[in-house]
């Protein structure tokens, strides 16, 4: 069981927003300054296993998209949580959910990061146009009740810009599993030449080298 689970990693190539969580939370990571506050608890999966010596802690994931009938994009949110320690004082709490938030909000709008995760996240088009912040919530360690701070970003990702990335890839929207294109090397013609009386005559055979 183990083994044929373990296949899905390697059965299937890329597919729309498949690395769009994992790219986003690397983007977070390349931040010198968000590294200082979470160092290594940069997390690309809904992780519920962190210790208290762990926070402040971020962690990045997504849990629903939609692709409407016959839309050529696909809709959804990237959930991005902030984990605060349980020792922090709660009359600092206020101002250091809104720094972070509003932190991560600059993040998401600047062109440099939104560039390169349209070329490492093929068809994306949209990321954090809508951008909204639940600082109520609360996340359980241990025995505690930890403060905790969801941000959801939408995200779009064009189809038909997906689509030119499976062809760049020998693959097609008809068979996204198997490489089936390549390129074409020669091009074999027969040319069957006719005489006055429409009777076969002449016939020509032509090879042509493509690149």
């Amino acid at each position: 069981m183990t083994e044929r689970i373990d296949a899905v990693t390697t059965t299937f190539f890329e597919g729309p927003a498949e690395f769009l969580v994992a790219k986003v939370a690397a983007s977070i990571a390349a931040v010198p300054q968000f590294q200082a506050i979470f160092g290594p608890r940069i997390d690309a999966y809904r992780r519920m296993d962190y210790s208290i010596r762990d926070t402040p802690a971020l962690r990045v994931y997504n849990e629903i998209y939609t692709k409407e009938f016959e839309s050529w994009f696909i809709y959804g949110e990237v959930l991005i949580d902030v984990i605060f320690p349980a020792a922090l004082r709660r009359h600092l709490l206020q101002q250091y959910q809104d720094t972070l938030t509003s932190a991560l909000c600059q993040q998401f709008r600047r062109p440099a990061i939104f560039n390169q995760l349209c070329i490492d996240v093929p068809g994306l088009n949209e990321l954090g146009k809508q951008f909204s912040a639940n600082k109520s919530l609360g996340f359980q360690i241990e025995n505690e009740l930890v403060p905790l701070t969801q941000i959801r970003v939408n995200f779009r990702i064009d189809l038909r810009i997906w689509d030119n990335n499976l062809t760049a890839n020998d693959l097609t929207k008809d068979e996204p599993f198997v490489a089936t294109l390549g390129n074409l090397e020669s091009i074999y013609t027969l040319i069957t030449g006719m005489d006055d009386d429409d009777m076969p005559n002449v016939n020509v055979e032509l090879l042509q080298d493509t690149i």
